[in-house]
């Protein structure tokens, strides 16, 4: 299972956040790393995955006061959005999550910038252009990432989440609104796609 803040931290988070946003801070600090790796490894680009978990934590703080615990993680909504955004950068791959961010939330770009740098920090942006380096630099990698685009699009999220993030399936579950054993059998459909994909050709 992938590491999480404890739940009574996450409750806690949830009732002070209506009186006191700032509080957003540990939910940004204890994720924001694991979202931006989940998404470098999802589009194979430091840049665009920057982009990316900017848009998420963007979402996130925008929409905090909605969220109801029902016993399901802050991660495993994260991730729900972070995967909403990937679909739609696809769809829009020209939009930019800091320069669109809406009416009356101008303060929580600023935040990003202060606290971690989400907007462009030279550091950061150092950072992740090592890790396009390193990403680009595995052939592995490559042949991976090539040969699950090519899956369909819940496929690559399920396998995605459990190779680049060490989910469990119930969490999988809990992140794609599926059941246990749907995640099983799409974890099998698409492990034999892949087997294929990536087996060289015979002789």
């Amino acid at each position: 299972m992938s590491q999480d803040l404890p739940s009574e931290v996450q409750q806690q988070i949830l009732a002070e956040f209506k009186d006191d946003p700032q509080v957003f801070e540990k939910i940004y600090e204890f994720y924001y790393e694991m979202i931006l790796k989940y998404l470098v490894k999802r589009t194979m680009s430091a840049e665009v995955a920057y982009d990316l978990t900017a848009d998420t934590f963007i979402k996130a703080f925008e929409s905090l006061h909605k969220f109801k615990w029902t016993g399901v993680s802050i991660k495993v909504w994260l991730y729900r959005i972070a995967i909403n955004a990937l679909k739609n950068q696809r769809r829009h791959p020209e939009s930019s999550a800091l320069e669109n961010v809406p009416e009356g939330h101008e303060s929580l770009a600023a935040y990003t910038t202060r606290h971690g740098a989400l907007a462009s920090a030279a550091d950061a942006r150092e950072e992740l252009k090592e890790l396009d380096k390193v990403l680009f630099g595995d052939e592995e990698m490559a042949k991976l990432s090539d040969a699950m685009a090519t899956l369909k699009p819940e496929h690559q999220n399920i396998i995605s989440l459990y190779y680049f993030t060490g989910m469990s399936q119930k969490e999988i579950a809990e992140t794609t609104e599926s059941s246990e054993s749907a995640v099983k059998a799409t974890m099998h459909r698409a492990m034999t796609n892949l087997r294929e994909l990536l087996s060289p050709n015979p002789a």
